[in-house]
């Protein structure tokens, strides 16, 4: 049986471009599918790793902990070579959710003080703060936004106005736009406000530097854009926060434990990203995640996102003159991988996307928008088939 690290065998061996990629992804043959910011399916090569090690587990008596301690080795250093981040600022985290939960419940804030988020964040991003106002008197503050558009005014504004400690921001809002990070981050620092961001919605596909951005806390979780199984994905902190944000958490795992002797209780947090995390990871979510970022490091993120907004400019061109109006916002610093569109009458938004099912074509209705997130996986053909079917709509 071939072991579970062994890379000879590795279908991303025969990848040398995006092209070549899709033939990783079989759910290109049963349907269109451009609904990546919802879920993504798992590659080829994950399904192979995934396989391989259930077979190897449930036919040999692997030693579970020493797999998982070389995974979650192995994982935190994929994800920070994706960020530019160092290993020890990742932390293995169930989803994004829990990250951001992280952070809002070890911050060090006193009654009173105050963090903001935009009026149209994805609820995982408002709930663990109105969770901190009712625990913790930590004030929340909404940024005004339009259909999910954020102005860096608006950002600058609300924390200088309300002195500000903590902002919470997507780095693609579930509606498309694409936040300047740089911007936002430069804003943070000049203002002593923490920089968080929900990176769940670009993270593989939108090229994100966290030392060029400032930014203090990400999380982002797998079963989206990163195309691993759900209940799964990383956190980063920096080095410069670490001793801010205390461990609500406490595991073996994030203890300076020693194995040999479990009954010496010593309550002596890990000084790395190890210090959040809980004790068992998921092993078949970090295999799936690895396999992804393997991928996504092989391609080079920003060809990805080249790839899928070129997809997007022929969407757009197909779309003129039509009867659908692109609501994303054109301008290239808050372009996306989510583009967002609607039917003349956008209240036949419903029943249009109900229509493009019926053609075995997959997009998402957010918010009264149709939603097309295409992935490195998709094409032109995938493309064409969705503008002739919405042409046949009208």
């Amino acid at each position: 049986m071939n072991s579970l690290t062994s890379e000879s065998i590795s279908l991303l061996d025969e990848i040398n471009s995006i092209e070549e990629a899709r033939n990783l992804f079989p759910v290109t043959e049963s349907c269109v599918y451009l609904d990546s910011a919802h879920y993504s399916q798992y590659s080829l090569e994950t399904r192979r790793r995934l396989m391989e090690f259930i077979d190897e587990f449930t036919f040999t008596n692997k030693n579970l902990s020493l797999i998982n301690m070389k995974l979650s080795e192995t994982l935190k250093s994929r994800a920070a070579d994706l960020i530019n981040a160092d290993k020890n600022e990742i932390i293995i985290i169930g989803s994004t959710t829990h990250g951001l939960n992280i952070f809002a419940n070890g911050i060090k804030l006193e009654r009173g003080e105050k963090a903001a988020y935009a009026d149209s964040e994805f609820p995982a991003v408002a709930y663990p703060w109105m969770n901190q106002q009712k625990l913790r008197g930590i004030e929340n503050i909404l940024i005004p936004s339009v259909n999910g558009k954020i102005k860096i005014g608006d950002i600058e504004k609300t924390i200088r106005e309300n002195n500000v400690r903590v902002l919470t921001i997507s780095s693609v809002e579930f509606l498309g736009f694409k936040n300047d990070l740089n911007a936002v981050g430069k804003i943070c620092r000049e203002n002593n406000c923490y920089f968080v961001v929900d990176a769940i919605q670009g993270m593989g596909v939108c090229p994100v530097d966290v030392k060029e951005s400032g930014i203090d806390f990400m999380a982002a979780g797998s079963q989206k854009w990163m195309m691993a199984p759900a209940g799964i994905g990383f956190a980063f902190i920096s080095d410069r926060i670490r001793d801010n944000v205390d461990p609500t958490y406490a595991a073996t795992s994030s203890i300076e434990f020693d194995f040999k002797n479990f009954l010496d209780y010593k309550l002596n947090f890990k000084k790395d990203g190890n210090a959040f995390e809980n004790s068992t990871p998921n092993t078949l979510g970090m295999i799936g995640l690895i396999s992804s970022i393997d991928l996504f490091l092989k391609l080079g993120v920003k060809n990805i996102f080249e790839h899928i907004q070129k997809l997007q400019d022929i969407f757009i061109n197909e779309m003129n003159d039509s009867d659908f109006i692109i609501d994303s916002d054109p301008d290239p610093v808050h372009r996306s991988n989510i583009l967002i569109f609607s039917y003349k009458d956008n209240k036949r938004n419903d029943e249009v996307q109900k229509y493009l099912e019926s053609k075995n074509i997959f997009i998402a209705l957010r918010e009264g928008f149709l939603r097309l997130s295409a992935h490195l996986f998709n094409n032109k053909k995938d493309v064409t088939d969705l503008t002739d079917a919405l042409k046949e709509f009208s």
